[in-house]
């Protein structure tokens, strides 16, 4: 207690260093908390099931490895043969309009077989779940809600009946909360319900499944890959249509599928927070060094008067530990305020990110990790100042610094300095693949668009023909807004997900081609830009009951038809019925970058949105105003819209949103390690700082001396700088290595950059040598300002 009551003393008697020694540890160990309660709770907490690592999900493979979902006749084979599960279960979701709450809306629903809610093994908080007598083909439909729509959409009944899909469906139960799955979903009903294709090659389904205890994935995975081949075989040779045709199956645990888009990024983040706590060690170190260096005298006086020196290293640790204790404290509140802010910016699509968290475990990490930094930034200080007390005492008077503390202030210049610019790397290399994404060319038009996504539902247009009037009204009404310079349709927009399937072409070496298949108005490729190669786009003559016709990308036209001209050549436009309609090509338009634009563009046809019939309820209009601000557009649409029917909800978003939408997982990981970089950088200018003005004011009898004997003020700056600069340049090459070494663990983020480019590495470098030759001239300065005479009096 004597111990703990000196050493407050002794940091009250020297404020700047504790501040400034605080203020380190609370930046170190608060990122450090909130590094490790996002990397805990998001990959390393179980999921809030039963059993979690019994549940896995299952996919099917093609002979190129790539997986799909499953088509229904093959999960059907598996739920039936195979033995080493104890439950197999199929899903799919989509958004659908949802009328019967407090206003129509859109929302995920999924279609869940018999065994989903079992297998998982969800108690619901209200009624029940669905059970087998809601499975079969003429029950009532039931429906499950999550804990959130019940609460905001269903102002906490149940005595509701839901319009979904064309279904009138009573909600018969209520999940608890942060128990949905798939995430985002909010409403679950039998999967009879809808059409299941009988087709191998229809992949629409996700299937889930719980395996027998003691059985490994791998066994799992072998029987299913048995299963696969048997049917394959049962098929015969001709049965095999190429990529959509399943080869094998894929056997992954839930957790992993769930969390694994965010397994390196957060890995990643562990890393950097862990270098920052690093930085921060060695800014403690260093500071500690030059404060204890500083009390050399009183030490050795204390030594002289019987102290040992396990006594006098026991008080700095006592010192030491004493900052670190508080540095904990207020690092809890700084990892609450980073994790706020985390929750609050994270995209939405980041799983499991609303549980992140403080509790017991993560607060006993941050106090192990106290522990840690208090004795590796203060036992060396403590025995390099302790080692030779008697000279110290027979000195009398202050020197310059011994010979043992600036060797390892170099070290310690050298060791931050590394490990500031493997930050900045990290982050460089991060913003140059963010401004080459930004660099590309989509194909379309991201800017001075505005999107509206409508969604009429089948309880009110229950037919292809009802959906068809109702968006040629739209279409039409749109285009006569005032300040609307072009208007136009499309079934999915650029940056959203798109169908795809195997088609037949006529006329070309090729019979059947893979690619993405859209629909579209008239307009719709004017008003995104997208330009027309050959041909013509749809027009007012390509309406129901005329010449079906289609429009084809460029990759499309390339590897169908190859030096050849596409147009009057002939596409299937059908095949996921189990018939085929065959359209005439009527122009080639350029390829687009549907997904997001990290992806190369796929083959894609476009059919005419008069002549198709719709498998999809939704349709999102895309329109560009003569002048102004795209999203100005949004209360003329909404009043067209709803002058039409005001039951169908309708979603806005200008193309910047849509492309800001994509790139949101890139900016959240390059904000965060950006964060950790600018905090690394910060820190090692502080030590530079600290460490060349403690160095001046301990050497300031030998600066007189220099002065006194003639030496140029100006050489002396340069000697104060000099002594630190060379092991920042020495640590900036350590940095450098192992850059190199560790950041290609990066690659999968990196976009068109390379793990070891040089511009980043030089700007790296340059940022960091800059940030270390201003943090030494500021106090390297002061020493022009000693007066030789006044300290050789003083000495």
């Amino acid at each position: 207690m004597t111990q703990l009551r000196l050493a407050g003393r002794a940091l009250l008697r020297s404020p700047g260093y504790s501040i400034i020694a605080l203020l380190t540890l609370v930046l170190g160990l608060g990122m450090n908390t909130a590094a490790f309660s996002l990397v805990r709770s998001v990959l390393l907490a179980p999921l809030p099931y039963p059993d979690p690592d019994a549940l896995v999900v299952v996919k099917e493979r093609n002979r190129q490895g790539r997986e799909m979902n499953v088509a229904w006749k093959n999960f059907v084979d598996w739920r039936d043969r195979a033995r080493s599960f104890s439950g197999l279960a199929a899903y799919n979701a989509w958004e659908s309009t949802i009328l019967g709450t407090v206003q129509p809306l859109r929302a995920q629903v999924a279609a869940v077989s018999e065994d989903f809610f079992p297998l998982l093994g969800i108690a619901p908080v209200h009624g029940r779940t669905l059970q087998s007598d809601d499975h079969r083909r003429n029950a009532a439909p039931a429906a499950v809600v999550s804990h959130r729509f019940w609460v905001n959409s269903l102002g906490g009944s149940t005595e509701r009946l839901l319009s979904i899909d064309g279904y009138d469906i009573q909600v018969v139960g209520v999940l608890p909360p942060g128990m949905e799955y798939p995430i985002g979903t909010d409403v679950w009903y039998p999967l009879e319900l809808i059409e299941q294709y009988e087709s191998r090659t229809a992949h629409n389904y996700i299937v889930i499944g719980r395996l027998r205890g003691g059985v490994p994935a791998a066994t799992a995975h072998s029987e299913l890959d048995a299963i696969t081949r048997s049917f394959r075989e049962e098929l015969g040779p001709g049965a095999d249509i190429g990529d959509y045709f399943p080869f094998d199956a894929a056997v992954t645990p839930l957790h992993d599928d769930m969390v694994g888009v965010m397994r390196r990024p957060l890995v990643i983040l562990f890393g950097t927070s862990a270098i920052l706590l690093l930085v921060a060690c060695v800014n403690l170190a260093s500071m500690t060094l030059a404060r204890v260096t500083d009390r050399q005298r009183e030490l050795a006086l204390r030594h002289a008067l019987g102290a040992s020196r396990g006594d006098l290293v026991r008080l700095q640790l006592v010192e030491t530990g004493v900052l670190a204790g508080t540095g904990a404290l207020l690092a809890f509140g700084v990892a609450a305020l980073v994790l706020h802010v985390v929750r609050s910016t994270a995209p939405g699509e980041l799983v499991r990110f609303d549980s992140v968290g403080l509790d017991g475990t993560v607060a006993l990490f941050t106090l192990a990790l106290a522990v840690a930094t208090a004795l590796l930034a203060g036992v060396w200080p403590a025995l390099l100042a302790t080692r030779r007390m008697a000279g110290s005492l027979r000195g009398g008077a202050r020197t310059g610094a011994g010979r043992e503390s600036q060797r390892a202030w170099r070290v310690l210049i050298g060791a931050e300095f590394a490990a500031a610019l493997l930050l900045l790397v990290t982050s460089g290399l991060l913003v140059r693949s963010f401004m080459r994404v930004l660099d590309v060319d989509p194909g379309y038009r991201t800017s001075g668009v505005l999107t509206a996504t409508v969604d009429p539902p089948e309880s009110l247009y229950p037919t292809a023909d009802d959906r068809r009037r109702y968006y040629e009204a739209l279409h039409a009404r749109l285009a006569e807004i005032p300040g609307v310079a072009e208007v136009g349709l499309v079934a999915r927009p650029p940056l959203s997900s798109l169908a795809n399937g195997l088609l037949q072409v006529s006329g070309g070496p090729a019979t059947d081609l893979s690619a993405y298949y859209q629909i579209a108005s008239d307009g719709y490729f004017s008003t995104l830009g997208i330009g027309v190669i050959r041909g013509r786009t749809f027009d007012e003559r390509d309406r129901a009951g005329s010449t079906p016709v289609v429009v084809v990308s460029r990759s499309f036209a390339d590897q169908a038809w190859p030096g050849m001209d596409p147009i009057g050549h002939q596409v299937s436009s059908g095949g996921m019925e189990d018939s085929v309609r065959w359209a005439t090509v009527i122009g080639v338009v350029e390829d687009v970058r549907q997904l997001d634009l990290t992806r190369e563009a796929r083959p894609t046809i476009y059919l005419s949105y008069r002549q198709r019939p719709f498998r999809t309820w939704s349709m999102t209009a895309a329109l560009r105003p003569a002048a102004g601000d795209a999203a100005g557009l949004v209360p003329a649409v909404r009043e067209a819209a709803a002058a039409i029917d005001p039951n169908v909800p309708v979603r806005f978003a200008t193309m910047e949103q849509r492309l800001a939408d994509t790139l949101v997982q890139r900016r959240f990981v390059l904000m965060v390690i950006g964060a950790f970089s600018a905090l690394a950088l910060l820190l090692s200018a502080i030590g530079v700082y600290g460490v060349v003005a403690y160095a001046v004011t301990r050497r300031r009898r030998e600066i007189g001396i220099r002065l006194a004997l003639g030496s140029p003020r100006l050489a002396v700056v340069r000697a104060m700088q000099r002594d630190t600069l060379l092991p920042a340049a020495i640590g900036a090459a350590v940095g450098v290595a192992a850059a190199l070494a560790l950041t290609r663990v990066l690659e999968s983020l990196l976009f068109e950059v390379r793990p070891a480019d040089p511009l980043t590495y030089a700007s790296a470098a340059a940022v960091l040598g800059l940030t270390a030759w201003g943090a030494s001239l500021i106090p390297a300065l002061r020493s022009m300002r000693v007066g030789p005479m006044e300290t050789m009096r003083a000495e």
